[in-house]
């Protein structure tokens, strides 16, 4: 809020105003010092009320102290609704397959089975959780992520067999701090030459994962998140070549909201 006058008014910059009693100022009058304006003039600076979200709230009440909250109740089925919007939206682009099948029986690709099948288990998930929220915080929480096992990137060197196993599909850091579910975004970093370094088998440089498995030293990887219904252990099928200076950095655990599932990971190839 903007300078008000000892009778309540607010008054606008550029804007010339009349006092109580009746003496009329200038447009310009925020030229005067801040010492005039409070002890001249009796002005008062009140500061601006803090930015909310208009989705949640209606605005401010008018002490400028406290928000006002849109019902619970209209702000769950507005939710839903996007939801549902949106699962609709990511299963649009595979629509052509189903009805293929229904018109010349032509079988419809496993993986875009799964992706499908998966939108709609993450939809029910979240569904679950707006309508299972008990208020306005609950609802926010479910579209945020929370804080990750570490800001930095995890440093691997991926050429070692003691790092990378194959035969276990497991990543080994000591003391890494992921948990499952926390999303991870894997880089191959640079080799000697200062090019890409190679992969690891199994997987795709600068791709997101999810924790699959994770022990206080070890963690797997999956594809899809939990609430897609078909969380997997991704298979790591060989070591890095060169990559001694590989990295998982950590984007926080999901909300509900933010767990849809990715067409361009292998596992939904094609979708």
């Amino acid at each position: 809020m903007p300078w008000k006058t000892a009778d309540g008014k607010y008054l606008k910059e550029g804007r010339g105003w009349t006092d109580s009693n009746g003496i009329k100022h200038p447009s310009n009058w925020m030229i005067w010092t801040e010492d005039y304006k409070k002890n001249t003039m009796n002005l008062t600076w009140e500061a601006p009320l803090g930015s909310f979200d208009n989705f949640y709230y209606y605005g401010w009440n008018s002490d400028g102290d406290a928000l006002l909250p849109r019902p619970v109740a209209d702000l769950k089925t507005s939710l839903v609704l996007q939801a549902k919007q949106t699962s609709a939206s990511l299963l649009q682009n595979t629509d052509w397959y189903v009805v293929r099948k229904t018109e010349t029986d032509v079988a419809i690709p496993a993986e875009i089975t799964a992706y499908r099948t998966a939108i709609r288990t993450n939809y029910g998930s979240l569904k679950t959780a707006i309508n299972s929220a008990s208020d306005i915080a609950e609802l926010q929480a479910i579209y945020r992520s929370t804080a990750g096992a570490s800001e930095g990137s995890k440093e691997i060197d991926a050429t070692k067999s003691s790092v990378v196993s194959t035969s276990a599909n497991t990543i080994t850091i000591a003391n890494h701090g992921f948990v499952d579910d926390e999303k991870v975004y894997y880089n191959v970093g640079l080799n000697s030459d200062d090019e890409n370094a190679a992969v690891i088998g199994g997987l795709k440089n600068e791709s997101f994962y999810f924790v699959h498995s994770a022990t206080t030293n070890t963690f797997k990887l999956s594809e899809s998140h939990s609430n897609c219904g078909d969380a997997a252990v991704v298979s790591l099928t060989g070591l890095s070549s060169d990559g001694t200076k590989q990295t998982f950095t950590s984007q926080g655990k999901p909300g509900q909201g933010q767990t849809w599932p990715d067409n361009r990971m292998p596992k939904y190839d094609g979708a």
